[in-house]
């Protein structure tokens, strides 16, 4: 069919066509030219066909599909923020709650120095002296051990324990000679303070207790040398100032 459509037509040679024969042939030529056309396009789709690689049902490579693993990787990603507002929550509660108690025990402190405060005020207008957190009354009058200590529990104190040579010291620059609270009427020889307690360290003047007649009831007595041997046992029926101790 090529060389019909590209063969040079004879010049010398008169034809004569007539007007159907005509149309007829500018029909074939056109029928020619798709018949061509279409065959180059089906050889180029063969060839294609051939050169491409044959991907059968073991070749085919498809991509990994992630999508199931996605809801995975956002849980994880939620649980791990929730924990770290978990634990930032949670450090600021024990923070706040640290502020608070230390708020909380600056003012109670606060308070009880107050009220500690008022009361040293209050005795010392009353004639009490302070030392070491105590108070202690020094009477103007006498009576006996027993006496003595009434009236310092009317007071709400008792007579004074002594539990250091500190205190020792003070009572005796108090320059009286006084009952203390310390007695051995209920066991001889075994000398107890008022609040029950056993005497541990004692400050007894030198050669004392005697025990001289009866003598089980414990007394300061200034005029010695020594401010911590100033300790003497007396009758308790004796009069003698006393001195009262009362802890703020």
């Amino acid at each position: 069919m090529s060389q019909v459509i590209y063969a040079e037509p004879d010049m010398n040679k008169k034809v004569k066509f007539d007007r159907g024969e005509m149309e007829e042939r500018i029909v074939d030529i056109y029928v020619s030219a798709d018949t061509l056309r279409d065959g180059e396009t089906s050889t180029k789709r063969e060839e294609t066909a051939d050169t491409a690689p044959n991907n059968g049902p073991g070749d085919q490579h498809s991509e990994p599909d992630s999508s199931g693993k996605r809801p995975f990787l956002v849980a994880a990603v939620c649980l791990g923020l929730l924990c770290v507002l978990l634990a930032g929550i949670i450090g600021l509660s024990v923070y706040w709650r640290d502020q608070l108690q230390t708020r909380y025990n600056l003012i109670k402190e606060k308070d009880h120095l107050q009220s500690k405060l008022f009361v040293i005020e209050q005795h010392c207008q009353e004639g009490w002296r302070y030392f070491d957190s105590s108070l202690y009354f020094l009477s103007t009058k006498k009576k006996s051990w027993e006496e003595s200590r009434q009236d310092c529990q009317g007071r709400g104190a008792d007579l004074v324990i002594i539990n250091s040579k500190e205190e020792q010291t003070f009572l005796f620059n108090l320059h009286q000679r006084a009952w203390i609270g310390l007695t051995d009427s209920v066991t001889e020889e075994t000398w107890t303070w008022v609040d029950g307690t056993t005497l541990i360290t004692g400050y007894w003047g030198t050669g004392q207790p005697d025990d001289s007649g009866q003598e089980d009831c414990a007394e300061i007595y200034y005029e010695q040398a020594d401010p911590v041997k100033t300790w003497n046992d007396d009758k308790c029926s004796t009069n003698h100032n006393w001195i009262c101790e009362k802890v703020v």
